[in-house]
């Protein structure tokens, strides 16, 4: 039980942005995210079309899955740029991580209507 809610509560830190913003940016937003996002490079129409019912059930499932940790990387690596404090005489990286999330996000929409 105790693991259940230490797993809820990383979720929770992290949809909050209190895992810092480098480890929820290069862990959770880039490296999970591309995990999350390389089967679809599989899963296109052509593949889909080829499937059986039970098979686009899953792969809608699938999309479902993917979409739900995208924008709860977003979110969350959204929210940790915003906690972060930069040091004195130091970049804005929070400032750079929410420009490269409102890219991500254009270029994202961008790819649903082409």
């Amino acid at each position: 039980m105790a693991k259940k809610n230490n797993i809820k509560q990383v979720i929770i830190n992290i949809w909050q942005g209190k895992l810092g913003l480098s480890q929820t940016f290069w862990l959770v937003f880039i490296i999970g995210g591309t995990i999350v996002t390389l089967p679809s490079f599989i899963l296109n129409d052509e593949f889909v079309d080829s499937i059986s019912d039970i098979g686009a059930l899953l792969a809608i499932f699938f999309f479902i899955f993917q979409w739900s940790y995208l924008v709860w990387a977003y979110v969350g690596t959204w929210n940790a740029a915003t906690n972060f404090k930069p040091k004195k005489n130091q970049w804005s990286w929070g400032t750079i991580a929410k420009v490269y999330i409102v890219l991500s996000v254009i270029r994202s929409i961008s790819l649903i209507f082409r």
